[in-house]
């Protein structure tokens, strides 16, 4: 967390004020975008279509005294996207609710840490095109730092609409392929398989995300 720090100094005819500069946050290493539409399982997104931006913790999470090159400020410990594997868990599903546990992994030599929500959205066809608006923030959960050692994993529940319970003109059901999903504070995506379909009229059957918190299960 940014602070700044505020001195007054008074004599009989003067006054001065001073404050400490900030140091923003280092900004992530620009990773490389997805490639082609996949075929299945969690590869990079779909080229082209309307995307969601990500959801951007409040602060970069940083490791106490460990610095960078330069022996500076400490070095950001944040999951980037190129860090993670994402895979769909197994669901469950009631009163036309479906929730489903989407599973981060390390799978990077080192340790990270995510906070906060995911930005998800609905895709379809070849070029990844986004269906109706992006999964809103649910509170379902409070945000929390989760550490994910090489190897560890965490979740991020998502809660969908089952669509076939939505009165079809007002819903305008559309099938989708899968998932566009950005990992906090992260501005690459990953496409994961999810075969299915949405509600495509805007704010119809909307889908809600929880944040991240470790393991497997919601």
């Amino acid at each position: 967390m940014k602070r700044t720090t505020l001195v007054l100094m008074a004599t009989p005819l003067l006054f001065a004020a001073g404050c400490s500069a900030t140091t923003p946050s280092a900004a992530p290493a620009p990773t490389t975008a997805g490639t082609s539409a996949p075929t299945g399982g969690a590869t990079d997104a779909p080229t082209g279509g309307a995307t969601d931006a990500p959801t951007p913790a409040p602060t970069s999470t940083r490791t106490s005294g460990a610095t960078g090159s330069g022996g500076g400020a400490p070095v950001s410990t944040r999951c980037h996207t190129a860090d993670l594997k994402l895979t769909v868990g197994e669901g469950d599903g009631a009163a036309g609710t479906i929730y489903t546990p989407l599973i981060f992994t390390n799978r990077s030599d080192r340790t990270c840490t995510l906070y906060g929500y995911p930005g998800v959205s609905w895709v379809t066809g070849d070029n990844g095109t986004q269906v109706n608006d992006p999964f809103k923030r649910s509170e379902q959960r409070k945000k929390t730092t989760v550490t994910l050692k090489p190897g560890g994993t965490a979740n991020a529940v998502l809660q969908q609409v089952n669509a076939g319970v939505v009165d079809d003109a007002e819903c305008k059901p559309e099938s989708i392929r899968g998932l566009r999903i950005y990992p906090p504070d992260e501005t690459t995506s990953i496409f994961v398989s999810l075969p299915g379909q949405a509600c495509s009229a805007k704010g119809v059957g909307l889908g809600s995300v929880w944040a991240i918190a470790s393991g497997t299960k919601i």
